[in-house]
């Protein structure tokens, strides 16, 4: 649960806008037809621009470039719009936060939220939930840095010379940003499994009851954060096995051809964060 600190300033974390709420509500309806979604998208200028570069990022596009919103949105599929209409939501509400690079920030976030998707796929959860929270799971940042810049930059500080962030973020702050993400996706009225992957991805054993979400997006940290590391495909596969029953061991994974497949994933997040910051 959330610190009593940080109840205490839950009026400053942003609201979801009415508009990107009706939008979500418009996907997650299996009755809803593509016409009617994509002039939902229409309605909002920002989110429309947004799914239109990312229909034809290398990522989404094909040899064709797509020029209409129902075009983009028949590309993208339901499942994909959905999240991108999530992402966007986020990235519209959280404003410019003082010291921190956007596009490198949405980067990560990306890239992490693509090897959550692949991950999700081989462990038996939901990849378009796992991609969901994986969106969501660093926001905590961007609110500490808008609500206390001068501590968010002392906290950068110290972490770069090597100390543990979420000690320094508890010892200054009286709360930690996972906190702060998970009361946010409360605030959002998103699922509690959702709420609970993201408050308990740096330790998902300690989450009650145990969260697959949490320990997909831990996994797929380690490899963002590890990549560099020199390893075989075999190598990689045996220390995420590993990292896998030990520090998340409440996933099982079918570990065959995964290293490939994050490999045919590197930078491809990167690039989609660049195009929404």
């Amino acid at each position: 649960m959330p610190s009593a600190e940080l109840l205490k300033r839950v009026d400053e974390l942003p609201r979801l806008p009415k508009a990107v709420s009706e939008l979500l509500d418009a996907v997650n309806n299996e009755d809803s037809s593509i016409k009617s979604i994509s002039a939902k998208v229409a309605q909002d200028p920002l989110i429309s621009a947004r799914v239109l570069r990312l229909a034809n990022s290398a990522h989404f596009g094909r040899s064709r470039e797509v020029g209409s919103i129902e075009d983009a949105v028949v590309r993208l599929g339901m499942q994909t719009l959905r999240t991108l209409v999530i992402a966007s939501a986020v990235v519209g509400a959280i404003p410019n936060a003082e010291g921190i690079d956007l596009a490198e920030f949405w980067g990560e976030t990306f890239e992490i939220a693509l090897y959550s998707q692949e991950i999700a796929k081989v462990c038996g959860v939901a990849p378009d939930e796992a991609f969901t929270c994986a969106i969501l799971h660093k926001i905590g940042d961007l609110l500490i840095a808008v609500v206390e810049p001068a501590v968010a930059a002392q906290i950068r500080a110290a972490v770069a010379e090597g100390a543990d962030k979420q000690q320094l973020e508890k010892s200054l702050l009286g709360f930690d940003s996972p906190s702060v993400g998970a009361l946010l996706a409360t605030n959002w009225k998103f699922a509690p499994s959702l709420v609970q992957g993201i408050e308990f991805q740096r330790a998902p054993l300690k989450a009650k009851p145990a969260s697959k979400l949490a320990a997909v997006i831990y996994l797929s940290h380690e490899v963002f954060a590890y990549w560099d590391d020199e390893r075989d495909d075999e190598s990689f596969t045996a220390w995420l096995a590993g990292k896998a029953n030990n520090e998340a061991g409440i996933i099982k994974m079918d570990m065959s051809g995964l290293g490939d497949k994050l490999v045919t994933l590197r930078g491809k997040g990167l690039e989609i964060g660049k195009q929404l910051a």
